[in-house]
C-alpha cells in the first residue's frame, strides 16, 4: 500500500481543481509515473489524470537519465493533460511547469529559489526540482505528460549517489509541508497556469521567468545534441526561447542544456 493518501491529495487540492481532475492514481512503487501516464492515455483513459508514487524503480529524467527515486525522498508525480492546440503552440509548457513549482516553494516560505531554462529549480548550483514533458498523440488530441520531481528528503548517501549537486526541502524550509500538502499545491498551481497559457502563451510568464532565472546576463555555453553555442543569457523572449548573446549577435535557442562553463560542458558530453 503506498504512504500517500489518496484521498488526502484529494481533500487538498482546490475544489475547481478537483473536478477538473479525472483520475487520481496512486502508487506506492512503480516503474515511472511518466511511464504510467502514458499507458493511461494508451487504454484509452479520458480527461487529465494524475499519477503519483511513493517510488520508482526507473524514474526518467531529461536526456534519458536516471532521476534517483527512493521511497519517502521525493515527490514524484506526472499529469497527463489532453491539449487541442498544434503540438507547435506547446512551446514554453516546460518552463510554466518549472515556474509552477517555484511559485509553490516560495509560498511556503523558500528562499533564493532560482530557474535554470528551461526547467530545473535551483538554489545556488544545487538542483532542487527536475522537469520532464512528453508529448503523445491519440485519434483525435495531443496529449503533454508533465513529470516533476522534487528532492523531499534525502539521506546523505542518496544525495552522494546522484551525479550533480542536489539540495532538498527539508534543507530550505523550516517546516516542511506533508508530501501530499506538496504535490496538492503544485498541481493546483500548475493547472492554474496551464489554463492561462492555453488563452495567452508563455507571454504572460516570460517576464517572471527572467526574475528569477539564474544565468541572466552569464556568461554561458548551450549544449545541444553535437551543437555547442557560446554567450551571454540574456533570458527568454515572449514564446519561452532563450536569448543567447554572441561574437555573431543575439540567437533564439529552442533546446539545449545550460553550463556555466566549456569544462562542465566538456564533462557533460563525455
Amino acid at each position: 500500500m503506498s504512504l500517500y493518501g489518496k484521498k488526502d491529495i484529494e481533500n487538498l487540492l482546490d475544489s475547481d481543481v478537483q473536478k477538473a481532475i479525472s483520475e487520481i492514481h496512486v502508487f506506492s512503487e512503480i516503474d515511472s509515473t511518466n511511464a504510467e501516464a502514458a499507458r493511461l492515455i494508451r487504454d484509452g483513459r479520458k480527461g487529465i489524470q494524475l499519477v503519483i508514487a511513493d517510488s520508482q524503480s526507473a524514474g526518467k529524467g531529461r536526456r534519458g537519465r536516471n532521476w534517483v527515486s527512493p521511497p519517502a525522498s521525493g515527490l514524484y508525480l506526472s499529469l497527463a493533460y489532453p491539449f487541442g492546440l498544434e503540438a507547435d503552440s506547446l512551446q514554453g509548457l516546460s518552463l510554466i511547469t518549472a515556474l509552477s513549482v517555484h511559485s509553490c516553494g516560495k509560498d511556503l516560505g523558500a528562499e533564493n529559489l532560482q530557474l535554470k531554462w528551461p526547467n530545473d529549480i535551483l538554489v545556488g548550483n544545487r538542483k532542487l526540482s527536475g522537469i520532464l514533458l512528453e508529448l503523445h498523440n491519440d485519434d483525435d488530441q495531443i496529449w503533454v505528460v508533465f513529470g516533476i520531481g522534487v528532492n523531499y528528503n534525502l539521506s546523505n548517501e542518496e544525495k552522494e549517489s546522484i551525479d550533480r549537486p542536489v539540495i532538498d526541502i527539508r534543507e530550505i524550509l523550516p517546516d516542511m509541508p506533508s508530501r501530499e500538502d506538496l504535490a496538492a499545491r503544485i498541481v493546483d498551481k500548475l493547472i492554474s497556469n496551464i489554463a492561462i497559457f492555453t488563452e495567452v502563451g508563455f507571454s504572460f510568464f516570460h517576464a517572471a521567468w527572467n526574475r528569477y532565472d539564474r544565468y541572466q546576463d552569464s556568461d554561458i555555453v548551450v549544449q545541444n545534441a553535437g551543437n555547442r553555442t557560446i554567450g551571454r543569457c540574456q533570458g527568454v523572449d515572449e514564446s519561452g526561447a532563450l536569448l543567447l548573446l554572441t561574437a555573431a549577435g543575439v540567437k533564439k535557442i529552442s533546446g539545449g542544456e545550460i553550463f556555466p562553463s566549456v569544462r562542465a560542458a566538456d564533462e557533460f558530453v563525455r
